[in-house]
């Protein structure tokens, strides 16, 4: 599972929502993040995040449609 957590972007500084594993401590770009910031408004997203993201959950949606059990990657 994974959540939206926001943090600086490593470019720019500007606040972003990264995507992070439920129990990560850093986001699928690598950022750290402060689980306590989300009190924070950003309508921007990290870039490499939201790439990441999409690549999971194609091949997670590609294994389940070949059939693997749970959409696990061989």
């Amino acid at each position: 599972m994974y959540e939206m957590h926001i943090a600086p972007d490593d470019s720019s500084g500007l606040l972003v929502w990264h995507v992070i594993a439920k129990e990560a401590v850093r986001s699928l770009c690598g950022q750290p993040v402060d689980r306590g910031a989300d009190g924070v408004r950003t309508d921007r997203h990290c870039p490499s995040c939201m790439r990441s993201f999409q690549d999971l959950m194609s091949a997670r949606a590609e294994a389940s449609a070949e059939g693997r059990p749970d959409g696990a990657m061989a």
